[in-house]
């Protein structure tokens, strides 16, 4: 890619880079299961993977979680993908970090999220508007504790992500932080296309200095059976068209009305997730998610890595399939991952963290 081509608005934060470089390869551990994954990130560092994320929920710290992750292991990177910003005071939030920063020896993210509203309502937090807002005061007072004297440690404070999916935590999060987190629902092209890729140009153009790296989840699910492995993924996606909060990324799609309806059907009580997302089209769930068997899901993985190359993203995140109460099941869906998604050698050239 020459230094000369113009930079459209969908690559126009790339114009740092002078050559299009393919995606690292990353996973997410998105289960509640802990001690069972406990050699997952070793595995995962031994096929080449960039950096291990873990999710919070209640009763899921991913803060300890990532800094056992980086324990198990000497060069992976490991981070929060994502940790909630305001459950935790912020000091309190920025200790916790550091503490995280120094054990792994400097391979820590702290990636953040505002979480959804009946979320937050969970954690018993008041809710309040905007979010979005409410995230940039909790960077600016990370950052500046981590510059106090006293805060000094042995390394340099982590690194800052966030993620989000309607524009407006979008364009708050590509100006105050390192990295940006894309969740699934942000590669649903009409949404990317109308809303995530200019709020991201709006958010690094009010930046004081750099750029926010790009990082994209993709739910992802491998297995011998490829029928299975697409209705695990169907199913995962099913779960995210429920979601109120994630209203905002249909709107204007094709698939508007199928959200509304699979939200109804949930409101209404309809917990059956094959069943809400039967009608699902192909289309709509390929452009989220990487699934088949070996054969499938490694040629998706490649078209997937293409398409967000040309977006200027530089991490593919692999989010594994949370199978159920059965640990053996979600250990052989990471496997498969691990095992037949890794990353080639050329993965892991160019950027770093």
């Amino acid at each position: 890619m020459s230094k000369n081509v113009e930079c459209s608005q969908t690559t126009v934060w790339n114009v740092f880079s002078t050559f299009m470089l393919v995606p690292r390869r990353s996973l997410v551990l998105a289960s509640d299961l802990l001690g069972p994954l406990v050699d997952v990130p070793a595995m995962a560092e031994a096929a080449g993977f960039h950096r291990v994320w873990n999710t919070e929920f209640q009763g899921r710290d991913a803060i300890v979680r990532a800094t056992a992750n980086g324990l198990a292991t000497s060069t992976l990177r490991v981070g929060t993908g994502i940790a909630y910003a305001f459950t935790r005071a912020p000091r309190a939030l920025a200790s916790a970090a550091l503490d995280a920063q120094e054990l792994t020896n400097g391979r820590f993210t702290l990636g953040l999220g505002a979480g959804t509203r009946g979320l937050r309502r969970g954690y018993g937090i008041d809710d309040f508007d905007p979010p979005a807002t409410r995230l940039a005061e909790v960077c600016e007072q990370l950052r500046a504790t981590w510059d106090e004297t006293s805060w000094k440690r042995p390394v340099a404070p982590p690194s800052l992500a966030a993620g989000g999916v309607n524009e407006t935590m979008i364009a708050v999060a590509a100006k105050h932080v390192d990295r940006l987190l894309l969740h699934p629902m942000c590669l649903i092209q009409e949404h990317l296309d109308q809303r995530i890729l200019p709020a991201i140009t709006r958010g690094q153009s009010r930046r004081v200095s750099g750029y926010a790296k790009l990082s994209a989840w993709c739910i992802t699910s491998v297995d011998v059976d490829s029928h299975l492995a697409k209705t695990r993924a169907r199913s995962q996606l099913a779960f995210y068209l429920s979601t109120p909060g994630y209203r905002g990324a249909l709107v204007s799609t094709p698939w508007e009305s199928l959200a509304e309806s699979i939200r109804s059907e949930f409101a209404k009580g309809k917990r059956n997730w094959d069943a809400l997302a039967h009608d699902i089209p192909d289309e709509l769930l390929d452009q989220v998610s990487i699934h088949g068997d070996v054969s499938a899901a490694s040629l998706a993985a490649d078209r997937m890595s293409q398409r967000l190359a040309h977006l200027g993203v530089d991490e593919m995140v692999l989010q594994c399939i949370d199978t159920g109460p059965s640990a053996a099941g979600v250990l052989e869906g990471l496997r498969m991952i691990i095992d037949n998604l890794r990353p080639s050698s050329h993965f892991n050239e160019g950027r770093c963290p």
